[in-house]
């Protein structure tokens, strides 16, 4: 399997490659009020309208410091994964997602028997598992376990406001 390495503060993060369709510079971000806090906003890209995780805010980690670059990765939807993907297991979302790290790096060929569980420390259920790397180590991301992790709090939110 191919990840795509991105980094947030000091950690290296990844996602499979098949996942990804597109990695671009930050657009503007239109915020959606009372959206759960890991969800930055809205964006127009090219007659889509994706939502964009602040993959920071969904790690816990401080925001950037004004003036700091980021990036942007926008994910193919369920509809568009290639058969390869669906053969691997790998799922998406319905809707379009981008996800905003602070820098993206490089594609990395993992073998399944590399991908160790996720420690127990991690408390993520969205961190797949870590794959051991020259720098240390990278946690692989289930983008869809995190997606729907926000939409059962946004609901549980909702019912208990009713």
């Amino acid at each position: 399997m191919q990840i795509a390495s991105f980094k947030v503060g000091d950690g290296v993060y990844g996602i499979p490659v098949l996942l990804v369709e597109e990695f671009f510079r930050p657009v503007a971000v239109t915020p959606v009020p009372l959206a759960d806090p890991r969800v930055e906003g809205l964006i127009h890209l090219r007659g889509k309208t994706a939502t964009v995780l602040d993959i920071r805010r969904c790690l816990d980690k401080p925001p950037l410091v004004a003036g700091e670059k980021s990036k942007m990765i926008l994910l193919e939807t369920e509809d568009e994964l290639t058969d390869e993907a669906h053969e691997l297991g790998i799922h998406s979302h319905d809707e379009s997602i981008v996800l905003r790290v602070d820098a993206t790096g490089r594609i990395m060929n993992v073998a399944a028997q590399e991908i160790l569980p996720r420690p127990a420390h991690i408390t993520q259920d969205f961190v797949h598992g870590i794959v051991r790397i020259e720098e240390g180590y990278l946690m692989v991301l289930c983008v869809r376990t995190l997606i729907d992790s926000i939409l059962a709090e946004s609901e549980a939110l909702k019912e208990a406001v009713v």
